[in-house]
C-alpha cells in the first residue's frame, strides 16, 4: 500500500545531505530537547528506507523526552515509533504508541499533530482490513485539515485507498488525481510518486494495462531519482502484476523476485504479502506447482501473522481503553458543570434573600442548606449509579467483543487459510500436464487439510453455542468404555501414519456414566488427537479410567515432549488462547482445549493436566457415575 508513504507527512528527501546534517546537529546539540527533536527527525528520515533504523531512533527520542518531561517530544516520539512498528507489521504495538501520542497531543492542543496521528491510526486499521474504522479516522484527519487550512493531500490519498479495498477503483483514481494536483503545486516529489503509483495500480484493476504501465514508469523514474527504496519496491511488484496479466510470465517472475529481494532491506510486511501473491499466480501459470504451493503457504502464514486472534483482541482492548478514557473525561466535566451551576444558584438565592429581611434570610438559608445537602447526595448517588452502569455495560461489551472476534478470527484465518490452500491445490489438480506422483502429493495434502478443517469446524460450532448460552446438556446413561474405543478407532489411521501407538486398559467392564454423550465424545476425541498431534514416531498414548466415590476420572497420558512452563499458564485461559504446530506441522487454533473445559464443566465435572518437559503430559477429567 504505497499510500502509507505520504501519510507520514512530507520528509525532506530532496536534500541529498539530510542525514549528514542531522548527524552533525545531534553531535552539536547543547540541550536535551534539541537532541530529542533531532532523534525524531532522524527517525522520520528512515521511515520509508529502513524500519529498524526508524524504530531505533524513535526509541532514543522517547527515552530522552521522558527523562526531561518533554511532553511534545514524547508525543512526536510515540508517533514515529508507531509508524515504524506499523511498517514492521507489529500492529497492536503500533496502535498503542499512536494512541499515546494522540492523548498527549490532545492534552497540549496540538491540532496538526493530532491530524497526523489520526491518519496513521487509520493506516493500522486498513492493514487489519477494518476499513470502516480506517475511514472514520481518515475523515477525522480530513476535517482537521479543512478547518485549519492544512494541505489535504494525505487524507485524499488515504480515503481513496479505502475505496480501492471496497472494489471501487474509479473512485480511488479520482481521489488520487485531486491529490496529484496538490502535490504538483507544492512541488512535492514524494507525493507525486505516491499518486502516480496509486493511479497506475488501480488501472491494473480496471485492466487498462498500457495506462497502468505509463503511470508506474513515471513513478519508478522519480523513485529512483529520490533513492526512495519503498517506492521502487512497490513499483517493481506492480510491474510484475502487469506482466502477469499480459501473459509475460518470465518478466513477471523477474520483477516479483526483484521486489522481494529489495524488501529485505526495508522490511515492510505488507509488501511481502503482495509479492507472495504475484509469485504464487505466476508459478501456477508456468507450471511450477510445488513452488506455487510453497509460496501460497508463505502468503497464508503471513496473512495469519498480520491479523491473528491475539492481535485482534489486543487492538480491541487498546481502542476500548481510549474510548473509556474519553467517557471518563466527559463524566468529570459533567461533575464540574453540576457543581458550578449549583454554586451559581446558591449565590443568586442568597442575594435575593439578603434584600428581604434578616429573619427571613436565616430561615431561607437554613432551607437552602438542607436542599443543597439533599441535592448533592442525590447527584452523587446518580453519578455513582451511572459509573456502575457504564462499568457493567463495558464489561459486558468486552465479553461480547471477545466472543465475536474469536469466532470471526477463527473463521477468517484458521478456516479461511486451509480452505484457500485446498482451493489452490484443487486448481493445481485440474492441470492436465501433472503426473500421478504429483497428483498423489496434492491429494494427500488436501486430505490432511480437510480432516483438520472439519475437526476445527465441529469445535468452533460447539464453542460458539457454549459462549452464547444456547447449548443444552442432554444427560443420559452410557458406557464410557465404548466411547473411548470408538475414538481410538477413529484416530488409529492417523496414529499409524505417524508410527504412534494408542491403547486403553484391557479387560475393563462397562462403566456407566451420567452425562451428555456427544459432549464427552468431543472431549475425548480432542484430547486424544491433541496427544497424537505432538508425538513423534515410537511414542505411546494410554487412556485409563478410575472410579472414585460418585465420579469417574479419565486420563489421557503420553510420553512425548511435554508442555513448557510458559505455555502451561495459557492453556484453558480464554483471554490468552494458546496454539502451536504439531510434530508434522499440524496447525491448531487454540480452541480444542478451551472447548473441552467448557463441555466438562457443563457436565458437572472438572479438567486439569500435569506435564513436564521431555517427560510427557497427562490430561485428566471427571464426570459423574451413574
Amino acid at each position: 500500500m504505497l499510500a502509507l508513504v505520504c501519510s507520514y507527512s512530507s520528509v525532506c528527501y530532496a536534500q541529498p545531505n539530510r542525514l549528514k546534517i542531522l548527524t552533525e546537529n545531534l553531535a552539536n546539540a547543547k540541550h536535551d530537547t534539541d537532541r530529542v527533536n533531532t532523534y525524531y527527525a532522524l527517525s522520520r528520515f528512515y521511515w520509508n528506507k529502513n524500519a529498524d533504523s526508524a524504530l531505533f531512533m524513535a526509541e532514543k527520542s522517547l527515552i530522552l523526552a521522558k527523562k526531561n518531561h518533554f511532553d511534545k517530544g514524547m508525543a512526536l516520539a510515540y508517533l514515529s515509533k508507531g509508524v515504524s512498528l506499523l511498517s514492521k507489521g507489529r500492529l497492536p504495538e503500533a496502535l498503542e504508541c499512536l494512541f499515546k501520542s494522540l492523548r498527549i497531543s490532545e492534552k497540549l492542543g496540538l491540532i496538526g499533530l493530532s491530524g497526523n496521528v489520526f491518519i496513521n491510526i487509520g493506516n493500522v486499521y486498513a492493514d487489519m482490513e477494518d476499513y470502516n474504522n480506517a475511514l472514520f479516522y481518515y475523515r477525522k484527519a480530513y476535517n482537521i485539515a479543512l478547518q485549519h487550512n492544512y494541505s489535504t493531500f494525505n487524507e485524499l490519498v488515504d480515503i481513496g485507498e479505502i475505496f480501492k479495498y471496497k472494489n471501487q477503483p474509479d473512485s480511488t483514481i479520482a481521489y488520487n488525481q485531486k491529490a496529484l494536483k496538490i502535490a504538483q503545486v507544492a512541488k512535492d516529489t514524494m507525493g507525486i510518486i505516491v499518486t502516480y503509483y496509486n493511479i497506475g495500480e488501480n488501472n491494473i484493476t480496471l485492466k487498462n494495462y498500457s495506462i497502468a504501465r505509463n503511470y508506474l514508469s513515471k513513478a519508478l523514474v522519480l523513485a529512483e531519482e529520490m533513492n526512495d527504496d519503498e517506492g521502487i519496491t512497490y513499483c517493481h511488484n506492480a510491474f510484475a502484476l502487469v506482466y502477469y496479466h499480459t501473459g509475460k510470465y518470465q518478466k513477471s517472475l523477474e520483477y516479483a523476485l526483484m521486489a522481494l529481494e529489495e524488501n529485505k532491506k526495508i522490511g515492510i510486511s505488507e509488501i511481502s504479502k503482495q509479492v507472495y501473491h504475484v509469485l504464487y499466480l505466476t508459478h501456477l501459470k508456468l507450471g511450477n506447482y510445488k513452488e506455487a504451493l510453497q509460496i501460497r503457504n508463505l502468503e497464508v502464514a503471513l496473512k495469519d501473522s498480520l491479523s491473528g486472534v491475539e492481535k485482534t483482541m489486543a487492538i480491541t482492548k487498546i481502542q476500548s481503553g481510549y474510548g473509556l478514557e474519553k467517557q471518563q473525561q466527559q463524566i468529570n466535566l459533567l461533575k464540574k458543570s453540576a457543581i458550578i451551576k449549583q454554586e451559581e444558584l446558591k449565590n443568586t438565592e442568597l442575594k435575593r434573600n439578603l434584600i428581604t429581611a434578616v429573619a427571613l434570610f436565616l430561615l431561607v438559608l437554613a432551607l437552602l442548606l438542607v436542599k443543597n445537602f439533599v441535592d448533592k447526595k442525590k447527584l452523587i448517588k446518580q453519578l455513582e449509579e451511572q459509573n456502575r452502569d457504564i462499568s457493567t455495560k463495558n464489561l459486558h461489551l468486552e465479553e461480547l467483543i471477545l466472543v465475536r472476534n474469536r469466532i470471526f478470527s477463527i473463521i477468517a484465518h484458521d478456516l479461511r487459510g486451509p480452505v484457500h490452500s485446498i482451493a489452490g491445490m484443487m486448481d493445481v489438480l485440474k492441470t492436465e500436464s501433472m503426473d500421478e506422483e504429483e497428483k498423489g502429493f496434492f491429494i494427500e495434502n488436501a486430505s490432511q487439510s480437510l480432516h483438520v478443517t472439519a475437526n476445527l469446524l465441529d469445535n468452533l460450532l460447539y464453542w460458539a453455542r457454549s459462549q452464547m448460552d444456547g447449548m443444552q446438556v442432554n444427560t443420559i446413561v452410557f458406557d464410557i468404555q465404548q466411547v473411548i474405543q470408538q475414538n481410538i478407532a477413529l484416530i488409529e489411521a492417523r496414529a499409524i501414519e505417524k508410527s504412534i501407538k494408542v491403547c486403553k486398559e484391557e479387560g475393563k467392564l462397562p462403566q456407566m456414566v451420567s452425562a451428555d454423550q456427544a459432549m464427552i465424545d468431543i472431549v475425548i476425541r480432542n484430547l486424544v488427537e491433541n496427544a497424537v498431534k505432538f508425538l513423534k514416531a515410537g511414542n505411546t498414548v494410554r487412556i485409563a479410567t478410575e472410579e472414585k466415590e460418585n465420579e469417574l476420572t479419565v486420563s489421557i497420558k503420553d510420553d512425548g515432549q511435554g508442555i513448557s512452563q510458559e505455555a502451561q499458564s495459557k492453556i484453558f485461559n480464554k483471554y490468552t488462547s494458546y496454539s502451536s504446530f504439531g510434530t508434522a506441522q499440524e496447525k491448531g487454533s487454540g480452541l480444542g482445549l478451551l472447548l473441552c473445559k467448557e463441555l466438562i464443566e457443563k457436565n458437572q465435572g472438572k479438567i486439569w493436566f500435569e506435564s513436564k518437559p521431555n517427560e510427557g503430559t497427562t490430561f485428566y477429567f471427571t464426570i459423574p457415575l451413574n
